[in-house]
């Protein structure tokens, strides 16, 4: 019996290089007035910024910019930031920045648009009942194709945890890829950024849910990112060697969506709450030994990305040829200088029993053709230490 397969890409992609003076005009058509947000450690860019507002306040009846969270959103302050747009009596929403950025302004979007505030889902105490206020994300540099998807993460400070949710209606309405808005970035931020758009690609492409359209994407991109990423470490703001670099983080976006990223994701995303570990490098840290533990459940997979990545797979057997994506993966990390261990960070062995712990709490656990449970993620961590 043939498996189904689905693909989805609902939002509106725009890609053009010195396009934010246009955006407002675009923009307009989702909302007459709409909530700016830009989370202050993203503001990469900020005559950028600048120039989308002063596009949105003059075609629409006024923009908003919301710029009052400094890194990443507490609860209160994302209930903040809710009560805001809703006494702001809002339409839609722009967000203008990277991950963070996207995350708060899908969480606005959302609820805003619902008698909730964050602490609501937290607590499983309601569910929205509205659809999310139209959203249009605008990256401020490559985040993984995240700018395209439909989830976001909530920070519980008082525990110390992350929850993932998702929500259908939170798909953007349109994405607004510009390269001159990221031409801010040095070599360290390019290779934490290509690193980890390779672990979401390898991610993506081993998940149960991959199909035809979303390898050939993957494949595409892992191609894009292996040939390009050493000259986007070299120089980060060529413009050729940028536009690829978006080019693959639409693709892996449009991927994700059908055929989400696992086990890496989950695990990194439990690092970055149990040590100063980014969840940039707690994916790139990871993937190796992620890809070893799957060496014999995904051979095919694996031998398709070690083509992608430019390893010679003729005349050797299946597993030696999966073995080379794995190898493939490590050198490419080492050519841009990713740390490679959990020893390099101040992080002892004792706590990756917790971050295990954490790690198979998120849902993204069961996006594998293998579960785990916590002591298969603990072992995976204690390999990488």
């Amino acid at each position: 019996m043939e498996r189904s397969v689905q693909f989805t890409l609902p939002s509106r992609v725009y890609f053009e290089k010195d396009y934010s003076y246009k955006m407002g005009n675009k923009i307009a058509q989702y909302g007459r007035r709409p909530l700016l947000i830009n989370v202050k450690s993203e503001n990469k860019n900020p005559e950028e910024l600048s120039i989308v507002k002063n596009g949105l306040s003059k075609h629409t009846e006024g923009a908003i910019l919301y710029d009052d969270i400094d890194s990443t959103p507490t609860v209160d302050q994302l209930d903040s930031a809710i009560y805001f747009a809703k006494k702001s009596h809002i339409d839609s929403v722009v967000a203008f920045g990277g991950i963070k950025t996207f995350y708060t302004a899908k969480a606005v979007a959302l609820l805003a648009n619902n008698s909730l505030f964050t602490t609501d889902l937290l607590n499983g105490r309601g569910v929205p009942k509205m659809e999310a206020l139209p959203l249009i994300t605008i990256p401020v540099e490559p985040t993984m194709g995240e700018e395209l998807t439909h989830g976001f993460v909530i920070h519980d400070s008082k525990n110390d945890q992350k929850m993932y949710y998702e929500d259908d209606s939170l798909f953007p309405r349109a994405v607004f890829y510009d390269s001159k808005i990221s031409q801010h970035l040095n070599s360290d931020d390019a290779a934490k950024i290509g690193g980890a758009m390779l672990v979401y690609a390898i991610e993506s492409i081993l998940a149960p849910q991959s199909n035809p359209f979303t390898s050939t994407l993957i494949l595409r991109a892992i191609d894009s990112i292996k040939k390009n990423l050493p000259y986007f470490y070299q120089d980060p703001s060529n413009d050729k060697t940028l536009e690829n670099i978006l080019w693959s983080s639409s693709m892996i976006g449009a991927s994700i969506i059908s055929s989400p990223v696992g086990v890496t994701w989950a695990i990194a995303m439990a690092l970055s709450s149990h040590s100063e570990i980014s969840f940039h490098h707690g994916l790139t840290l990871m993937l190796p030994h992620v890809m070893e533990y799957y060496l014999t459940t995904a051979t095919v997979a694996f031998i398709n990305v070690a083509k992608s990545l430019g390893e010679d797979v003729k005349d050797i057997s299946v597993i030696e040829a999966a073995i080379k994506a794995v190898e493939g993966v490590r050198r490419t990390f080492l050519e841009v200088n990713l740390p490679t261990r959990l020893s390099e960070y101040n992080i002892e062995k004792k706590e990756l029993s917790n971050i295990a712990r954490d790690a198979v709490g998120y849902p993204h656990i069961e996006n594998t053709n293998r579960k785990l449970v916590k002591n298969e993620v603990e072992s995976i961590l204690l390999a990488c230490y």
